[in-house]
């Protein structure tokens, strides 16, 4: 196709230039930016090809294929950077369908990217034919994101007064047009947060803005790894941020039984760090991964599962509260609106997403309209 980065016409097979990488069935597997997982299946990948972007700039690919498959599975894509090192995948969901079914996604590409391989991957077999990428501008993917969020239960996204009076710079930077280098530190789920897309309807919202989103993850991370130096360093100083955004669902979790004054401590350490580069931060509370709810039946949110001593492990947020409050900066609430969506939508979780901890993109546009309106609340006085 005119334009495009990458054109396979027919069907994706070893003829095209597709290699097929084997499944290990049952077998635990880490995954770079998800963690320890069982495989996923096997995977068909295309030829490695250059992206037509600016390095050091955020540029957004339109990503059309037909797929069928038996049981479900993922399109995928990885980057790279221009020394093949592997950057954070953008992946989603690919339905169980006997026809070719079309598919139509936005992929983002960070600024270091510089070459990317699509791949499709499912346990019983993916097949896919036709399948474009090609550059896509803010508006298109903005228009998308409006497409998606249209047939997704409605959020109330009612942002408290506030949410940038502890990152005046960052928000001064908005408003000016001055640059502005944007971290977003976490693990899959704040990858998937990335690939929601809040980046492009933040850009359209901020035109004059020069804003620099950096993606920077580790499978089931938190600020447990990233509060020691030498993890810092590689994960959040290198990119020289102006604000670090803290997030994803593993803050929580360490490899060792941790208490959660230790959890909170490390995340305080971590903002420190931050803060001792002049970078200001935003602590962003769990968004919806794993099921949450009781039963699929259509009700409020429960907001007693966000109770420290019962409830869901993985949307507790009351020592991320209270670390925040010790280091002076911001909490984005991006459990409640999400959460409270999916609660009321009555729709059984596997609508949103692509597997048990994973959103679709369903579930990745709920968390990034939640996120863009917080930008957005940057532009009230």
């Amino acid at each position: 196709g005119r334009g495009a980065v990458a054109s396979f016409p027919g069907e994706a097979n070893a003829k095209g230039g597709w290699r097929l990488v084997a499944d290990e069935p049952g077998k635990v597997v880490y995954i770079p930016f998800e963690g320890y997982y069982e495989s996923k299946g096997g995977r068909i990948e295309s030829p490695r090809f250059k992206l037509d972007k600016p390095e050091d700039e955020n540029a957004y690919y339109r990503l059309t294929f037909s797929a069928k498959g038996e049981t479900d599975g993922y399109w995928w894509v990885d980057l790279y950077d221009r020394d093949g090192n592997l950057l954070p995948d953008v992946n989603s969901r690919l339905y169980a369908s006997e026809d070719w079914r079309a598919y139509d996604v936005m992929v983002p590409a960070g600024p270091k990217a510089v070459e990317a391989v699509i791949a499709f991957v499912s346990a019983k077999g993916a097949f896919a034919r036709d399948v474009t990428m090609r550059r896509a501008s803010v508006e298109e993917v903005s228009d998308w994101c409006g497409r998606l969020a249209t047939e997704l239960p409605k959020l109330d996204l009612a942002v408290p007064d506030g949410a940038w009076a502890k990152a005046p710079k960052a928000r001064a930077a908005l408003a000016s047009g001055k640059d502005l280098n944007v971290v977003l530190l976490g693990d899959s789920i704040m990858n998937d947060s990335y690939c929601g897309m809040f980046t492009a309807l933040v850009q359209k919202d901020f035109p004059k803005s020069k804003i620099r989103f950096v993606i920077s993850v580790r499978g089931s991370t938190g600020c447990w790894y990233y509060h020691e130096k030498e993890h810092f360093d590689e994960y959040v100083a290198r990119h020289r941020p102006d604000l670090v955004l803290i997030g994803g669902i593993s803050n929580y979790l360490g490899p060792a039984q941790q208490t959660l004054k230790e959890v909170e401590d490390n995340m305080v350490e971590t903002i420190r760090r931050c803060q001792a580069r002049s970078a200001e931060v935003i602590v962003c509370t769990p968004p919806p991964s794993y099921e949450f709810r009781k039963s699929t039946e259509a009700k409020p949110f429960d907001r007693a599962l966000l109770d420290e001593e019962k409830g869901c492990l993985f949307l507790q947020q009351a020592y991320e509260r209270r670390a925040a409050e010790r280091t002076g900066v911001t909490v984005w609430d991006l459990t409640t609106a999400p959460c409270e969506a999916i609660a009321r939508s009555g729709r059984p979780l596997g609508w949103f997403k692509r597997d048990l901890a994973h959103n679709d993109d369903r579930g990745k546009q709920l968390i990034a309209q939640t996120i863009a309106a917080y930008f957005r609340s940057a532009l009230s006085r």
